[in-house]
């Protein structure tokens, strides 16, 4: 069993943080684009800028990102027939889906705690 745990974990990690930093580079892209004129010369003021605005895009893209990766793991297991040999190996459609799960579990408990 754990190495179902750490095949499929592999996969929903590795998606899912690729996902997350991308949505949160692009929430701060979008509004250092529309705020650029409003902001100081300082480089460094620039720089706690994105830091604050990217601990604040944080409840916004988390359980976004949560979904997005569990839903992109599955789609690629499935295109990659990985999906049916879990399957093939015994594994059941719970345990599948109770990996990621544990994941988003954690990572949102480490968020609320």
């Amino acid at each position: 069993m754990w190495i179902f745990f750490r095949f499929i974990s592999g996969i929903y990690l590795k998606n899912f943080f690729i996902i997350f930093f991308s949505l949160l580079g692009f929430y701060c892209g979008i509004d250092l684009l529309l705020n650029f004129k409003d902001l100081p010369k300082a480089a460094n003021l620039d720089l706690l800028y994105v830091m604050f605005l990217s601990f604040s895009a944080v409840p916004y893209v988390l359980p976004i990102s949560l979904i997005f990766a569990l839903v992109v793991s599955l789609i690629s297991m499935i295109r990659a027939n990985e999906f049916v040999s879990l399957y093939a190996l015994g594994l059941s459609r719970n345990y599948v889906i109770l990996f990621p799960f544990l994941w988003a579990l954690f990572f949102c408990c480490i968020y609320i705690g």
